[in-house]
């Protein structure tokens, strides 16, 4: 007769076993890993060419961002309310959207829009709410209802499968907005591809020159958990995460590193 304890331990081997070959599996099929160990692991790819004869248009979107996004990139949700109706017809933009007659850049826009669009929605159809968190798992990041390209997708399969999977730019981490005032700031103007580039450089430097996200205590450097989160993206990036970081901030590579709390509170304005 094998001892209980014995068993439980190989039981408990096994599961991990198990979990660790899934990693590699895309998240939707995990989202008990995902739950349990974080957003997966990827290899970061350029997909995508740089040519595309459509467009899609944001103009929409873009309006309704400067009147409802405040300066410190917060957002006035009971504004927001009363512009329901613009959102929705920015949606059905989304719904339809050619995706794949998009350049490269018009696409990744395409999907860092509607990641933060149909996000805005989430919170729209559940205030009041004290946090996105407040939102019962399944029917948050890992709910397929949103319509893109013709597509049901999930906030989930937007960020690690359709946008980390096949764009090798972990800015990206900076411009998703996940409704928490401990994520990166909501920009109060839709992406473009004409414009993308700059629009993400602005984006990380906004992160990195704010104390919320980043800022050095002597030879202590305080960062953002996105930065241990997804450290396997910036290291791919650039060897290491302060390496990436040190970019747009005065840090060292011989620094230490203490990881600021994550914030879950709504973005809502203040």
């Amino acid at each position: 007769m094998r001892r209980p304890h014995l068993l439980a331990a190989a039981l408990l081997t096994a599961t991990l076993l198990a979990a660790a070959g899934a990693w590699l599996w895309p998240l939707d099929h995990n989202p008990l890993l995902v739950r349990l160990f974080g957003p997966p692991a990827v290899t970061l790819r350029e997909a995508y060419g740089a040519g595309g004869s459509a467009s899609v248009d944001h103009a929409r979107y873009d309006a309704l961002l400067r009147r409802v996004v405040t300066a410190d990139g917060r957002v006035d949700y009971a504004a927001l309310a009363t512009a329901a109706g613009e959102l929705d017809a920015y949606l059905d933009t989304l719904a339809a959207a050619p995706f794949d007659a998009l350049g490269r850049d018009a696409k990744l826009a395409l999907l860092l829009n509607a990641y933060n669009a149909f996000t805005l929605k989430l919170i729209l159809d559940r205030r009041p709410l004290a946090s996105i968190k407040d939102i019962p798992a399944g029917e948050r990041w890992s709910a397929k209802r949103w319509r893109l390209a013709g597509e049901i997708v999930s906030l989930d399969h937007l960020e690690h499968d359709a946008v980390r999977r096949h764009f090798a730019d972990p800015r990206i981490h900076f411009a998703l907005n996940c409704a928490s005032d401990g994520c990166p700031p909501l920009r109060a103007e839709a992406y473009v591809g004409a414009r993308l580039d700059a629009q993400l450089e602005d984006q990380a430097r906004r992160v990195h020159g704010d104390p919320r996200w980043l800022h050095v205590e002597g030879d202590t450097v305080r960062l953002t958990p996105l930065y241990l989160w997804y450290r396997g993206d910036f290291e791919q990036a650039a060897g290491s995460v302060l390496a990436y970081a040190a970019q747009w901030a005065p840090v060292r590579p011989d620094m230490e590193i203490e990881w600021l709390d994550y914030d879950w509170a709504l973005n809502a304005a203040r």
